[in-house]
């Protein structure tokens, strides 16, 4: 929004914009005198705390508010980017030569307005933006891959910077490349191992699964590393996971047997109907066959005989009924069975193809490693200085030191990883029995 901001007002920069009246541009006249300061406050208070030195590239923008032709004036001559010279200076048109070296971007934007009016004989001093282009780089040197020059970046640290240089170390790219070897297939080796420990836990809790365990039996490996967070984390998560799967099958198991618990009642009560209806049957058949028998005696009428016949009709259909009934609820009872099987082998089959998939990784994973030691080995043969560089990082082989400028005088200190680096430093590595005592007192609280 900066940047727009200023473009828009370099825009009425020069000449009115068609379109608008000129009593409205000075009706805006405050407005925009303030909005330019407050840009420019805000763009030089970004680096306020910075000091210039030689090789600093400087952009540089000159405004001046115009209320009588309601315009904000570029002074073109001044805006633009400058170097620092080796005497700490600027050349800039108009105004001449500005020393800069040891002064921050805020001081440098009032002495350019404030020489600027003084040169013109301007009433008001004009505004000046200044912003940091390219900062003046930094130097590594010593035992590191690419010494010479680099760019600085605001924020960089030691770290950073070696890294630019292509790291500590020999100087032989032979070397080099054999320590790189080194170091990347011991990473592989440790990345392997932690791969592989999570393979077996894995594999623990599918054993436990497949023989239906509650608690896993985690493999001798693992046990003798608990006591590392990462072992520890994956043999938690591991148990976890297999209480959830067996809750998981349990929570399904339960609901079907729950429903096979529902069939086996309702079919207990349709065989009960099927029983009654079977004795209001035999009882509908014995009165349909005194029914026949009075009326072919001439005793009873024929209509009474039609609604027997009718009664015992009504209650075979519904014997029927009840039959269709009884076979469609065994026929659940048993597809419930199925079910409970068919969730359970699910299950199995899971769990059986994450074994074998786990056998194949853990057999991929052993090759991984006899490779990584082969190399290692086969670096040992043929380049041992490569592997003898390598020390702990408790006791590291560099030393690393930044000559800087403070105060006007040149001081060397002992630098670590993440101390930052400011432009124009000098880095140094040496091994360390080189360095002396007196450079050892650190780097200082505060450095930049």
């Amino acid at each position: 929004m900066l940047s727009d901001a200023v473009a828009w007002l370099r825009g009425l920069a020069g000449a009115p914009v068609a379109g608008l009246r000129p009593g409205l541009l000075s009706g805006m006249g405050s407005s925009v005198v303030l909005l330019l300061s407050l840009l420019l406050m805000v763009s030089a208070a970004r680096a306020d705390d910075y000091t210039l030195g030689p090789q600093d590239v400087l952009r540089i923008r000159v405004f001046e508010w115009r209320p009588s032709a309601g315009v904000a004036f570029e002074w073109v001559p001044l805006t633009g980017e400058f170097a620092v010279s080796a005497a700490g200076s600027l050349s800039l048109p108009i105004i001449g030569t500005v020393p800069v070296a040891g002064k921050t971007l805020e001081q440098v934007s009032d002495i350019i307005g404030e020489q600027l009016q003084k040169q013109v004989g301007l009433q008001k001093r004009p505004n000046a933006s200044v912003e940091i282009s390219a900062y003046r780089p930094f130097f590594v040197t010593g035992l590191v891959a690419s010494p010479g020059k680099y760019n600085y970046i605001p924020g960089l640290t030691v770290m950073q910077a070696l890294s630019m240089a292509g790291g500590v170390g020999q100087a032989d790219p032979n070397m080099i490349g054999f320590q790189r070897e080194a170091l990347v297939s011991r990473g592989d080796l440790r990345e392997l191992d932690i791969a592989r420990l999570g393979l077996l836990a894995r594999q623990a809790r599918v054993d436990a699964f497949l023989k239906n365990e509650a608690k896993i039996a985690f493999p001798p490996d693992l046990k003798a590393r608990a006591d590392l967070p990462v072992v520890a984390r994956m043999m938690q998560d591991e148990q976890a996971l297999l209480d959830t799967r067996l809750r998981s099958l349990e929570t399904e198991v339960n609901a079907l047997a729950q429903a096979r618990v529902l069939a086996a009642n309702q079919l207990d009560v349709l065989k009960s109907k099927e029983a009654s209806l079977t004795k209001q049957i035999d009882l509908a058949t014995k009165d349909l066959s005194s029914v026949n028998k009075l009326v072919s005696q001439g005793l009873s009428l024929s209509s009474r005989q039609l609604g027997a016949n009718q009664n015992v009709a009504d209650l075979e259909s519904r014997n029927l009924d009840v039959s269709l009934a009884i076979v469609k609820t065994q026929q659940d009872l048993a597809k419930l069975d199925q079910d409970v099987a068919d969730v359970r082998e699910k299950y199995r089959a899971a769990a059986l193809t994450e074994a074998a998939d786990l056998r194949d990784r853990l057999a991929a994973n052993t090759e991984k490693a006899k490779t990584a030691r082969a190399l290692l080995t086969n670096i040992e043969t043929h380049a041992p200085a490569a592997l003898a560089a390598e020390v702990a990082e408790d006791a590291p082989a560099f030393v690393t030191t930044v000559n800087r400028s403070v105060g006007g005088a040149m001081k060397t200190m002992v630098v670590n990883d993440n101390d930052p680096i400011a432009p124009g430093d000098v880095i140094r590595v040496k091994r360390r029995e080189s360095m002396s005592a007196a450079q050892t007192g650190g780097m200082p609280s505060g450095t930049q």
